[in-house]
């Protein structure tokens, strides 16, 4: 992805791999994924002269991040799991709009309750199923694919 532009060093001679990553650098590794589709631009209040900031704008444009509550996108804050989990499925146009979109035998998880505001994310992140499109970018599962074994070699 180094050759592509979207994932960078750190600080040009190091990666960092073990260091947590925060909402801006997350939001510029999504950007560099547009393929040019645009989208309108969005401002959150904390992001004036950031050095992500129009990264941000451009993710939020095209429907890839949303901000808090409070009109804030908090760039400098690690991102969560969930959080990325979430801006990862929406950069793969893969978003499901309510739990009835969800079929029986998916995993679940005891952490993950249907209420949760991250609950589809996971899901979507989570399980290996067919789908098919429905209105607007959301989906619809079709099935559960089946779990490879991957012990077994085939050719």
């Amino acid at each position: 992805m180094t050759g592509l532009g979207i994932v960078q060093g750190h600080s040009g001679t190091t990666f960092d791999p073990e260091a947590p990553i925060t909402r801006a650098q997350f939001a510029a590794i999504c950007a560099r994924f547009d393929t040019g589709a645009g989208g309108t631009t969005q401002t959150f209040s904390d992001i004036s002269g950031h050095w992500a900031e129009e990264y941000i704008r451009q993710v939020a444009g095209l429907g890839w991040i949303k901000g808090f509550e409070d009109g804030t996108f908090r760039p400098d804050t690690y991102i969560t799991r969930a959080q990325a989990m979430n801006m990862i499925n929406r950069v793969l146009n893969r978003i499901l709009e309510e739990n009835s979109d969800l079929p029986a035998g998916m995993n679940t998880w005891p952490d993950c309750n249907p209420g949760d505001w991250f609950s589809l994310a996971v899901q979507e992140a989570t399980n290996s199923h067919a789908f098919k499109h429905k209105t607007g970018n959301y989906e619809t599962w079709t099935g559960m694919n089946k779990k490879p074994d991957w012990t077994r070699y085939e050719h």
